[in-house]
């Protein structure tokens, strides 16, 4: 990271964020133990940020990494020890099938085709699968547990990829759309549960590799001229999922093994089209942001991800993260819109306007994994 962005802002915001998620982890013994209780969810299709709260599996993934990342550098067993009781939570929630319901308010599993099935999501699985895979990277107990989850998780990913072959990986299932951070979240996802059975668990399973190539390939000839990656093929510009679909490209790309990158496009597509891809959304994304800080919301944003604050840190992430003095500047002018929105608890609001709402796990959560690689060692408050 650049030595001037302001480290201390960054700090300040993971701590809070830190406390604020260990006073949210639930032990009390019963179904929910070792997970995180999200007062306040903001899902579709209530839209309510005072709908009812919820445990969510995604957000204990992010919770429980970034709790395992922060212990591991500062040396707190105590940390660690909660994060993988997060983990164990998790494992103990995957469904048959292979990957995880996405839970909205109260509880209740999400059921977007209104079909009244079981309707596992793309994207809580491969936030989970983010947070174990990268944890076990990072050192986590390898348990057999853990690499069943993975195992079944890669299968499932590859049962929904529709049609076969194409590349094409549905939010949740029975979606019929063509959703380009659901093709990316899948293409990590594969990458890092490839990455993880072969480092760690010494078992090559070449086929999820194979199913990230081809995901990672079909996406990128989705995006628009101007460097916009659509929420759906074909329409709906965002802010928010271009920086999604990016930092989902950067966290499978750094995972790759050189060997593969160097294969002739054998195992991942060619380097010089990845960078030009990345270019170009870098590029989007600068023209998206105000020389205050803020964001070009109406003009550049169609989603329900509009106004949202974490649109701000995922987007300073991946700028500050590909690099260079239009990137850097860029991130430091969101960075400093981020310090004046920054509520008396020393926590971010959930949007940039409006009512102040703070506790959303799952969001504070990812937030402060994309904070992470920014802030300095957490002292130990033991």
């Amino acid at each position: 990271m650049p030595a001037d962005i302001e480290i201390d802002v960054c700090t300040g915001i993971s701590d809070a964020i830190t406390d604020y998620l260990l006073k949210a982890q639930d032990f009390t013994p019963g179904e929910y133990y070792g997970s995180f209780w999200s007062e306040k969810a903001y899902h579709g299709p209530l839209l309510d940020y005072h709908a009812g709260g919820a445990h969510h599996h995604r957000g204990c993934g992010s919770a429980a990494l970034a709790l395992w990342l922060t212990g591991r550098k500062n040396d707190d067993s105590k940390m660690m020890h909660r994060a993988e009781l997060a983990f164990d939570w998790l494992a103990a929630r995957q469904h048959e099938r292979g990957g995880w319901f996405e839970i909205q308010n109260n509880e209740k599993p999400s059921d977007w085709e209104e079909t009244g099935l079981d309707e596992i999501s793309t994207i809580a699985t491969s936030f989970v699968i983010h947070g174990l895979g990268s944890a076990l990277l990072n050192g986590l107990p390898p348990k057999k547990s853990y690499k069943d989850c993975l195992l079944k998780a890669g299968l499932w990913f590859l049962s929904i990829e529709c049609p076969a072959g194409s590349g094409i990986f549905p939010h949740h299932e029975r979606s019929p759309y063509d959703t380009l951070n659901a093709n990316l979240h899948s293409v990590e996802s594969l990458v890092l549960i490839a990455t993880v059975l072969r480092d760690v668990y010494k078992q090559n399973v070449n086929l999820f590799q194979q199913g990230a190539k081809r995901g990672l390939t079909h996406t990128m000839t989705l995006q628009w001229e101007n460097g916009c990656m659509p929420y759906r093929a074909g329409h709906g510009v965002t802010i928010n999922y271009t920086s999604l679909v990016l930092w989902c490209l950067l966290n499978a790309d750094e995972v790759i093994p050189a060997r593969f990158k160097e294969a002739s496009e054998a195992f991942w597509p060619d380097a010089g089209k990845i960078r030009l891809a990345i270019s170009r959304a870098c590029e989007f994304l600068r023209n998206c942001v105000n020389p205050d800080g803020s964001m070009k919301w109406e003009e550049y944003e169609t989603s329900s991800a509009k106004y949202n604050m974490w649109t701000y840190f995922i987007t300073m992430n991946v700028l500050l993260r590909v690099g260079g003095d239009e990137n850097i500047r860029t991130a430091k002018q969101l960075l400093n819109f981020i310090e004046s929105k920054i509520t008396a608890s020393g926590l971010p609001p959930m949007r940039d306007r409006g009512e102040e709402i703070t506790e959303c796990a799952f969001m504070q959560a990812d937030i402060l994994l994309f904070l992470l690689p920014v802030g300095r060692q957490r002292p130990n408050k033991e």
